[in-house]
C-alpha cells in the first residue's frame, strides 16, 4: 500500500468528524443575537446583512450565488430583514426588475455590532489556532475543498 494515500479507516474517521462538526455548526446557526434593543437576529439574517454591508452582493441573485443557496431562501431572509427595518430596497438604475438591497440606519447599527463580534471571534480563533503550522492549514484547506467538491457532485445529482 502507498504510504502517501489515506486509508479507508482514516477516510471514515474524517467523514464522522466532519459530520459531527457540521451538526454542531448547524446548532450554532439556531442561536440568535440581541442587537442591543431586545430584538434578536438569527445567523442567516446576520450573514445576509453582513454580505450586503460589506458589499459582497446587493441583490437576491448575487447573494444566492455567494452563499450557494436558492434565491427563494435568500428572499425569505431579505424579507424578514426588510420587515424588521434592517434593509432598504431600491430599484437598480437601468434595470426595472432588479432590486438593490441596502442596510437601513438600523441595519448599519446592527452591521457595526456584527463587525465587532466578527473581529473578536477572528482574534480568538487566531489565538486558538495560532500555533498550527501553516502547511497543515494548507492541507486542511485542500481537504475541505475536496470535501466541498465531493458534496457538490451529490447535490448536482439531486437536481
Amino acid at each position: 500500500m502507498d504510504d502517501k494515500k489515506i486509508s479507508h479507516e482514516i477516510t471514515l474517521q474524517m467523514m464522522v468528524t466532519f459530520i459531527r462538526i457540521t451538526k454542531k455548526f448547524n446548532e450554532l446557526e439556531k442561536f440568535s443575537i440581541d442587537m442591543g434593543d431586545g430584538e434578536r437576529l438569527y445567523p442567516s439574517e446576520l450573514h445576509i446583512l453582513d454580505a450586503i454591508g460589506n458589499d459582497y452582493g446587493n441583490s437576491v441573485t448575487e447573494l444566492s450565488k455567494k452563499f450557494g443557496i436558492t434565491k427563494g431562501a435568500v428572499s425569505q431572509v431579505v424579507n424578514k430583514l426588510y420587515e424588521k427595518g434592517y434593509l432598504k430596497k431600491e430599484r437598480k438604475e437601468g434595470h426595472a426588475k432588479e432590486i438593490k438591497l441596502l442596510p437601513s440606519e438600523k441595519g448599519w447599527e446592527a452591521f457595526k455590532i456584527l463587525d465587532e463580534m466578527h473581529k473578536k471571534m477572528e482574534d480568538e480563533f487566531f489565538r486558538y489556532l495560532g500555533n498550527v503550522e501553516s502547511e497543515k492549514v494548507g492541507s486542511f484547506i485542500e481537504i475541505m475543498l475536496k470535501i466541498e467538491e465531493f458534496i457538490d457532485t451529490f447535490l448536482r445529482q439531486e437536481q
